[in-house]
């Protein structure tokens, strides 16, 4: 009786060729990129590949596709965040040129509402850079009277709220004559915070100080 070796070399032949280093170092390529054997890639060259062959072949070009495509993804993600990094960057340069011509005003005695319009900025904005520049030139007096001005502010705003509803509900409580007076009492406050009374100035800080000091970390 034949043994299995004996039956599988009765079944098959040995097909034995030279290639040029050239060649073989690209045979083992494909065979790495598509897991073929020698004898899978002649059965492809000769045109007698079995459906797994063949299959094995569209799944290592599907698999190369797919890589190309997530290159050309990473491609495109890389260059968005870049763009970003630039915009970013940009930005911040320009808040940074604000924030020093803004120092610079203050330097020269302009007041915070004047760096405002002269910059540009949002009130709430130039608030903090001048409590930054406050902090940075040791000027603890201004800061402390920027700080009432801006209590005296929120204040008029509640004013004029309670205005609003008087003027929308004439049944609503209060008295629009002493409202009036109060806001007229505020805004020259503004103009004079030295003459913010200490009775004044504990409400006012009690108040609303709470509400406007978080905008140093902002």
């Amino acid at each position: 009786m034949m043994t299995a070796r004996e039956r599988y070399e009765a079944k098959t032949k040995v097909v034995t060729f030279r290639v040029s280093n050239e060649v073989f170092h690209r045979l083992e390529e494909v065979k790495a990129k598509t897991g073929l054997s020698n004898a899978d890639l002649i059965k492809l060259g000769a045109g007698i590949a079995d459906e797994d062959i063949k299959a094995k072949v569209a799944e290592a070009s599907g698999l190369e596709n797919r890589l190309a495509q997530l290159k050309a993804a990473i491609r495109q993600t890389q260059q968005e965040l870049d763009r970003a990094v630039a915009e970013e960057r940009k930005r911040r340069l320009a808040e940074l040129d604000t924030e020093m011509e803004a120092f610079k005003l203050f330097d020269q005695g302009w007041a915070l509402e004047e760096v405002s319009f002269k910059t540009g900025i949002p009130h709430q904005t130039a608030y903090r850079y001048f409590q930054e520049w406050g902090e940075a030139r040791n000027n603890k007096q201004a800061v402390e009277r920027e700080l009432l001005r801006e209590c005296v502010r929120r204040h008029i705003d509640v004013l004029k709220q309670r205005r609003y509803w008087y003027w929308l509900l004439p049944s609503y409580s209060g008295n629009p004559t002493r409202i009036e007076e109060e806001i007229d009492y505020c805004q020259y406050l503004l103009d004079a915070p030295s003459e913010i009374s200490d009775d004044w100035r504990a409400f006012l800080l009690a108040e609303y100080s709470s509400q406007i000091q978080p905008a140093k970390s902002q």
